[in-house]
């Protein structure tokens, strides 16, 4: 490639969640693509982890940690060997907005209601639309999850539709995790005799619908996953749902691989993954919420439910054969995602997408 790259290696300093994994597996697919010596991995010097590249440089490098290492460090290193960014977790070097930058969703945008209403909740939220305003000011391509997530930035903000890019996620690093059966024995469960959903306190997660389905299916069992999920809810918690708190990833593996369904009642997502790491743990059937985003990324494969309506509440699961689920999974990958990755480091950026040299600070509207 004729332009040099260093990806933004934060997400190796950071816990491992949805949007880590999301760069974890991206990079490692393009390690296979890439010819050796085109492309650094920067990671905060700090961050004893790698990734054990063979294309792909892993740099540690700088002081600093966290939100400062990428405003400093990351910057002054890419800037320095006049290289591009890739940004893959939402944010944007502010001294180097060139590159590629992944914007999962807005949601803290769109749906700021759903956060923490605490004044420490109140300016992470206005943080993160500063940061949204940053990365569509920015001269940087996006990268987003979903033809939903599309629409929702072009809706919001004025940008050009060209350069937004679609890119849908993979689920094949749930291959890698082995099933840890013995969660199975620990909360009493039988094989394929419960549902099995997974989520946090946040309002978007709507882990309410859960609860009110385990009260108005007091014949069924439920399970629950999350720390201190239900308790920030302030519900009662019905008979027949079990609270599994924090599990690891084999335990949920194994959870949703021998589910009877999986259950993500979401206001909200960029993309929804969940379900689709169930379904290739084992799951036979999934129950999604009815929104654009869940109709895109799932279509017939799975069952769709009101996720504002508490009242009448279905948990019947049209089961999946193995060779419609294989059918539905064959069309994501993380490989697939990396090819067309790759299609946009080919492209020329030395096109501007913005008026000006960039941030207007002065006057941002967030």
């Amino acid at each position: 490639m004729r332009n040099r790259y260093v990806i933004n290696g934060i997400f190796l300093a950071r816990r491992l969640t949805g949007i880590e994994r999301y760069a974890v597996n991206l990079v490692k697919e393009l390690d296979k693509l890439v010819r050796p010596g085109g492309m650094v991995l920067l990671i905060p010097g700090t961050c004893d982890k790698t990734l054990g590249l063979k294309n792909i440089k892993e740099v540690r490098y700088g002081r600093f940690k966290g939100y400062l290492w990428e405003q400093t460090d990351l910057p002054f290193y890419a800037n320095r060997r006049h290289a591009k960014v890739i940004s893959l977790c939402n944010t944007v070097s502010v001294l180097s907005p060139r590159g590629i930058i992944t914007l999962h969703d807005i949601v803290l945008k769109t749906r700021s209601h759903y956060f923490d209403s605490t004044i420490r909740g109140k300016i992470s939220v206005t943080c993160w639309k500063i940061m949204y305003r940053m990365i569509l000011c920015s001269k940087a391509e996006i990268v987003t999850d979903s033809f939903f997530s599309r629409s929702e930035i072009l809706r919001v903000y004025n940008a050009a539709p060209e350069r937004i890019k679609v890119i849908h996620l993979g689920w094949q690093h749930i291959n890698e995790i082995k099933p840890d059966d013995e969660i199975l024995k620990r909360l009493g469960l039988k094989k394929g005799g419960y549902y099995f959903s997974m989520g946090t306190a946040m309002a978007n997660k709507n882990i309410k619908w859960v609860i009110e389905a385990a009260g108005k299916n007091p014949d069924k069992t439920f399970v629950l996953a999350g720390h201190n999920s239900i308790e920030k809810t302030g519900k009662d918690i019905p008979p027949n749902l079990i609270p599994a708190g924090y599990v690891s990833d084999e335990e949920a593996k194994a959870l949703m691989g021998n589910c009877h369904a999986f259950i993500q009642p979401t206001f909200y997502e960029g993309f929804g993954l969940p379900p689709m790491e169930a379904l290739a743990s084992g799951a036979k059937g999934v129950i999604v919420s009815d929104t654009p985003c869940m109709r895109e990324v799932y279509g017939d494969i799975a069952d769709y439910i009101d996720p504002y309506d508490y009242d009448i509440i279905s948990v019947t699961v049209n089961q999946r054969t193995r060779e419609e689920i294989e059918a539905f999974l064959n069309k994501y990958s993380w490989e697939a995602a990396a090819k067309e990755f790759v299609k946009l480091l080919r492209r020329d950026h030395q096109r501007s997408f913005c008026k000006g040299t960039g941030y207007p600070f002065l006057g941002l509207v967030i």
